[in-house]
C-alpha cells in the first residue's frame, strides 16, 4: 500500500534522505490521489496509477523528481486523470506517437542498415541487396521510407526494367554509374529486396508501412526473367585448351590465377563466391579434399568435396609460389604501400574473357555460373545420381524425405568428381569392372 503524504518540495526531499538502500517505497498524493513517488536512493520519479473505466490500472510515467517539482507533476497528473477519465490511454497513445515518429523519420538507408544487422545473410546477398536499391532507388537513399508507396514502387519498377536510371542511382564511381543498364532482372531484385526490408521493419519494429509491390502483384509487372540454360556444350575442349594456354600471373590482370580459379571453378561446380575465397586451410592435400566454410556457402553449411589428381596438382603448384598465406586465389594489394593486405579475387575481367577463344578465333562467350551449369551437365550426362548431384552443387534437399536416410560421405562423391576432371581435360578415365553379385547361398 502507498502512504499517503502531501507532497511539496521540502516533503520530497525529506523522503528521499530517509529511504534506505534496497528499498523502493511508493507515496500517494493527498490531494490527487492518482499522483504518485517512488523512490530509491539513487532516484526519485513521478507517475499517475489510475484505472481507465472499463479497463485495467494504468501506470502512466510523468518524470524524474529531479526535472519536476512537486507543484508541476500535480498538474500534470490532472491532465491525466482528465484523459484517463474518458477512457485515453496515455501509454498508448505515446507509442503510437513514438511509432509515427519512427515511420516518418527511418530513412531507407537506415532500414537497410537494420535488417543487414539483424538478418543472417551472406556478404554476397548484402552487397546484391545494396547494389539492386542503391541503382534503382538511390535518390530515395536518404529519404524517408513512407515516400516509397506503391504507386512509387511501380512506376520506378518499370522504368528499371525499360531505361538505364542512372542518374537517380547512389553510386561510388563514375564506372558504376556507367554500367547500369535496362534490366528486367534487376528491377525485380530491387523490388524484392524492398519488399524484404519493408515488412521485416513491419514485424519487429510494428511499423505501418504499405506492401510496397502490391501493385507489381496486381498488375502482373513482375519482369519473371527465364532461369538461364547457357554452357559451353560442344565448346567445352576449346574453352579448356584456350584456358589451359594462358600464361602465369601478369599484372594488372593476374591471368594465371583466373586461369586456375577458371579451371577450378569447372572442375567442382562451386559458385565463384565459394570458390574465390577458398583459403589455405580448407584444403586438405592428405585427403586430396577441400572444406568450403559456411559462410561462403549459399545454404549456410559447410561444403566438402573431394579432388582429382589434376586440380590437386594445381593446388600443389600454387602452393610452391604462393603470394598469400590465407587465400589460394588473391587479388591484387588495396595499395602500394601494404602490399601483403591481400584479398581473396574479385571479379572476373573482361580483359581475360577476351582471350578465350576457339580454333577458329572467335570468342567464347561465358560466365563463371555457366562453368557450374556445364558441370552439373556433363555428370547428369554420366548417369550420376539426382541426390550426388545435389550433394556435389550443395542444393537444399528440402522437405526430401528419402535425402534424409542417406548419409554425408564425401568419398561417395569421389568417383563422379574424378570423372568430372578426366572429361574436362579430355582423358578417358579408368574404367572400374563391377564385381559379379555372389551367388545366393543354398
Amino acid at each position: 500500500m502507498a502512504i499517503v503524504v502531501r507532497f511539496t518540495e521540502a516533503q520530497v526531499k525529506k523522503l528521499r534522505a530517509e529511504v534506505r538502500p534496497g528499498e523502493r517505497p511508493e507515496y500517494q498524493d493527498a490531494e490527487v490521489s492518482a499522483l504518485r513517488l517512488r523512490v530509491s536512493t539513487k532516484s526519485a520519479s513521478w507517475s499517475v496509477l489510475k484505472r481507465i473505466p472499463g479497463g485495467d490500472m494504468k501506470r502512466v510515467h510523468i518524470g524524474k523528481a529531479d526535472d519536476i517539482v512537486a507543484s508541476e507533476a500535480r498538474k500534470r497528473a490532472l491532465v491525466l486523470v482528465g484523459d484517463m477519465q474518458k477512457g485515453i490511454d496515455p501509454n498508448a497513445e505515446k507509442r503510437q506517437r513514438k511509432k509515427d515518429n519512427l515511420r516518418r523519420g527511418l530513412t531507407l538507408r537506415e532500414g537497410l542498415d537494420i535488417y543487414f544487422a539483424e538478418k543472417d545473410l551472406r556478404e554476397a546477398t548484402c552487397r546484391t541487396y545494396e547494389r539492386d536499391l542503391r541503382t534503382t532507388f538511390g535518390d530515395y537513399w536518404d529519404r524517408p521510407l513512407i515516400d516509397l508507396t506503391p504507386d512509387v514502387v511501380l512506376k520506378r519498377h518499370r522504368d528499371r526494367k525499360t531505361r538505364p536510371l542512372r542518374s537517380q542511382a547512389r553510386v561510388q564511381s563514375a564506372s558504376a554509374r556507367k554500367r547500369i543498364t535496362a534490366s528486367p532482372s534487376r528491377a525485380d531484385g530491387a523490388a524484392r529486396a524492398l519488399r524484404a526490408v519493408v515488412n521485416y521493419l513491419k514485424v519487429t519494429r510494428n511499423i505501418d508501412l504499405p506492401d510496397v509491390a502490391a501493385q507489381i502483384t496486381a498488375t502482373g509487372a513482375w519482369g519473371n526473367v527465364r532461369r538461364r540454360k547457357r554452357t559451353l556444350g560442344d565448346r567445352l575442349d576449346d574453352f579448356v585448351r584456350a584456358v589451359r594456354a594462358l600464361p602465369d600471373d601478369l599484372p594488372p590482370d593476374l591471368t594465371g590465377t583466373q586461369r586456375d580459379l577458371t579451371l577450378f571453378l569447372l572442375c567442382t561446380a562451386l559458385r565463384w563466391s565459394s570458390a574465390a575465397g577458398l583459403r589455405w586451410d580448407e584444403v586438405d592435400f592428405k585427403s586430396k579434399t577441400i572444406t568450403i566454410g559456411a559462410d561462403r556457402m549459399k545454404g549456410k553449411s559447410e561444403h566438402s568435396l573431394p579432388l582429382g589428381a589434376e586440380i590437386m596438382a594445381m593446388l600443389r603448384g600454387r602452393l610452391a609460389v604462393r603470394r598469400s598465406t590465407t587465400y589460394v586465389f588473391p587479388g591484387l594489394p588495396k595499395s602500394i604501400d601494404e602490399p601483403d593486405d591481400l584479398r581473396p579475387f574479385g571479379r572476373v575481367t573482361k580483359h581475360f574473357t577476351d582471350k578465350i577463344v576457339d580454333r577458329d578465333g572467335e570468342r567464347i562467350v561465358w560466365s563463371p555460373h555457366d562453368l557450374r551449369r556445364t558441370a552439373l551437365n556433363v555428370l547428369e550426362a554420366m548417369d550420376v545420381s539426382a541426390y550426388a548431384l545435389k550433394r556435389i552443387v550443395a542444393h537444399s534437399e528440402g522437405g526430401d524425405v528419402t535425402a534424409g536416410y542417406l548419409t554425408d560421405d564425401v568419398s561417395r562423391l569421389r568417383a563422379p568428381m574424378e570423372r568430372l576432371e578426366a572429361r574436362v581435360f579430355g582423358h578417358q578415365g579408368k574404367v572400374i569392372e563391377l564385381k559379379k553379385p555372389l551367388g545366393r547361398r543354398r
